[in-house]
């Protein structure tokens, strides 16, 4: 992608999290015209093999180095379905084969032609260090739900003080997921890869045959691939995967190899078969590149120009187009006004980081419960076993999400008085919390002279960060447009740098960077 835009004329900026086993580091980058148990022909393989390689060999050339290498691949049936198979689809495809055959004349396999293998972490490397030499390279860990603020002017990633005309996730496959693109990739698999020394088994070839043998380096070590496990979706090798490629090369070779390495990780893989891109049905600025899936090699160069021509506004017809998935783009007049973030976005983005964290059974406060949106998301997340503390200075306010509550049918231990001193009572009894929720500022709908103030709020979230438990949160949006709000957020802004950080990380969202007075969001995790 970076690529892509980079040649468009775009500046671009990487920010990636620079870890070592994913499952791009371990990949085989196997580019073959015939995948699966299913013989499975590549739909439009010979337009995307030529882009792929033309991509690649461009950037070959203006980094002098190499990583791909184009050399035909054997694929052997494993049984005679397979044979059949093989006669019934290939002879109907754009795939250059040649049929192979024993001394006896019957057919034993096929010759791919047209393969590559990619060599995934060279090219990874020499793309990080050229953009590395350019300026445009950071290593950091973002976080969808804080760290990128959007407006009119443009995305700002607060953390790292970028600001930019729009954002391209690239996430690959998240335990966590992504609020922008909750759903992407919705077909993931965890994959496990030997690597393997043979002391007589020799071949220049991949070699396809229930699994796949690479040769990797020297001529006596290969990579042997790969599983798919759409379950247990971890980094964790297993003696099941290592029994599982072991035995399916019992049908490639009979001499038993040393294992020399084991790996593991997750493929980003859509439940369509095709690599997704496009653009947030609510914001211009947001795009996703994702779900490459086991041809990611062939494929991530035509999603990455497909995705480059939609931000760019270029329009191009492609028979390649029909080999990725594109998402809709809403037009002008339905996006509105949605690019700038507002109170009510803010709120989401809170909401957002407590449903990471809070479970059914936890204990949970909503400091300051308003008409208690807050305080029944609370309720709903940690259930009949956990428990939702709502305290407001204001008897209405009890009493709007009491009733808010009681049409759920959700329960809650509702308190009248000061946010800070039924804090500080709760924190006596011994009490921890999972997560506490602050909107500071007066109450919505009712008398705007009665607010939140800077020492009570001062004291309050003291107290919340005092009893957090390791993994928890505080959140807080402050309102700096009323009469004492800047002083309140100020006094936010002071705690935050007394906190530990050792202990605490720290995020702060503002709603429109351009204007002093507009909302801020303030997350803590205890870590």
């Amino acid at each position: 992608m970076a690529w892509a835009l980079h040649w468009a004329g775009h500046h671009v900026i990487i920010v990636d999290r620079g870890v070592d086993l994913t499952a791009s580091r371990i990949a085989a980058g196997l580019i073959t015209p015939v995948t699966g148990r299913r013989m499975a022909p590549t739909h439009g393989y010979q337009e995307s093999y030529r882009s792929a390689a033309t991509f690649y060999r461009r950037i070959e050339r203006e980094l002098n180095c190499q990583f791909l290498a184009e050399k035909s691949a054997i694929r052997q049936f494993v049984n005679e379905e397979e044979q059949r198979t093989c006669a019934q689809k290939l002879c109907r495809s754009d795939v250059r084969f040649a049929i192979l055959k024993d001394d006896a004349g019957r057919a034993t396999g096929i010759e791919m032609r047209d393969a590559a293998r990619l060599n995934v972490p060279r090219f990874l490397d020499q793309t990080r260090q050229y953009f590395s030499s350019l300026g445009r390279y950071q290593q950091a860990e973002l976080n969808p739900d804080t760290d990128i603020v959007i407006n009119d002017s443009g995305v700002f990633v607060t953390r790292l003080n970028l600001r930019s005309a729009c954002v391209v996730w690239c996430q690959g496959y998240q335990p966590k997921r992504n609020h922008w693109f909750p759903t992407i990739p919705d077909g993931p698999a965890k994959g496990e890869i030997l690597r393997v020394q043979f002391s007589d088994y020799r071949e220049s070839r991949v070699l396809h045959k229930g699994v796949w043998l690479v040769p990797d380096g020297d001529e006596a070590s290969f990579l042997l691939g790969a599983t798919y496990d759409r379950v247990n979706l971890n980094n964790e090798p297993t003696t099941a995967g290592r029994e599982q490629l072991l035995a399916g090369l019992k049908h490639i070779t009979a001499e038993i190899p040393i294992v020399i390495d084991h790996v593991a990780a997750i493929r980003a893989g859509m439940k369509r078969r095709k690599p997704i891109v496009g653009p947030h049905p609510d914001s211009a600025r947001v795009f996703v590149l994702n779900g490459l899936g086991s041809r990611g090699a062939l494929l991530a160069p035509v999603a990455a120009q497909t995705l480059t021509d939609l931000i760019s506004g270029t329009t191009r017809s492609s028979a390649l187009q029909e080999v990725i998935d594109v998402l809709p783009r809403k037009s002008d007049t339905e996006q509105g006004a949605t690019n700038t973030v507002r109170p009510k976005s803010l709120t989401q983005l809170a909401h957002n980081v407590i449903r990471r964290i809070v479970r059914a059974g936890d204990t949970v406060i909503d400091a300051t419960a308003g008409n208690g949106h807050d305080t029944q998301m609370l309720a709903t997340l940690v259930g009949s076993t956990g428990r939702t503390i709502a305290i407001d200075i204001q008897q209405s306010a009890i009493d709007n999400t009491s009733n808010r509550l009681a049409k759920a049918g959700l329960m809650a231990d509702l308190r009248l008085g000061d946010h800070a001193s039924e804090l500080q009572k709760l924190q006596a009894s011994g009490l921890l919390v999972k997560a506490v929720m602050f909107n500071l500022g007066y109450l919505p709908g009712s008398d705007k002279q009665i607010t939140t103030t800077a020492n009570s709020t001062r004291a309050a979230i003291q107290v919340a960060s005092a009893i957090l438990l390791p993994g928890g949160a505080v959140t807080i949006i402050a309102y700096r447009g009323h009469a004492g709000g800047l002083e309140e957020a100020a006094i936010v802004e002071q705690w935050f740098a007394e906190l530990p950080a050792d202990r605490f990380e720290i995020s702060r969202i503002e709603g429109d960077p351009t204007q002093a007075t507009s909302p801020v969001l303030f997350v803590v995790r205890k870590v």
